[in-house]
């Protein structure tokens, strides 16, 4: 009878173990299944914002290369804007400037950059000098509307020039 409860008592306490082991594996597979679900999301949120960064460098390009366009043709624009007007400021000097038109309606220093603005009723005269040197000499001018299109026809540059009194 003894060795009966002996064997019968050391059953229950060996299953009772066996109990408190399951449930240690069972926390230990919870716990890894968890990482490694939150393994696989996180590489599925960093395809995801891969994919974002790819899409995002495409829509820059594209708008790079609209700027781009744009810059050309505002280009293209000024150049015949120069080539079309009877009255050339390149090369003038401020105080030649002052004398044609007065006191400007802006004037504005940036960087190595000094430029005047001169606002008519519906034109406004943009000249830019070199900041950097003794005598300040026009080195570009260009004229614009007043929502800052760049006046690209004849009529509406002697339009202009008119409105400053430098035209008949």
């Amino acid at each position: 009878m003894r060795i009966f409860l002996f064997l019968t008592l050391s059953l229950l306490v060996w299953g009772c173990s066996t109990v408190e082991v399951t449930k240690e594996v069972i926390k230990v597979t919870n716990t890894v299944t968890d990482k490694v679900k939150d393994s696989v999301l996180q590489k599925e949120e960093d395809t995801e914002s891969i994919v974002e960064e790819i899409v995002e460098e495409k829509e820059i390009e594209e708008e790079i290369e609209i700027i781009e366009e744009k810059k050309e043709l505002e280009k293209n624009i000024i150049e015949n804007q120069q080539k079309v007007a009877d009255i050339n400021f390149i090369g003038k000097s401020e105080n030649t400037i002052f004398e044609l038109l007065g006191e400007a309606q802006l004037s504005r220093i940036d960087g190595s950059v000094y430029t005047l603005r001169y606002d008519g009723d519906n034109c406004r005269l943009f000249l830019f000098f070199n900041q950097e040197t003794n005598i300040k000499r026009v080195e570009y001018f260009e004229l614009r509307n007043n929502k800052a299109e760049l006046l690209n026809s004849k009529d509406s540059l002697e339009s202009c020039y008119k409105k400053f009194g430098l035209l008949n």
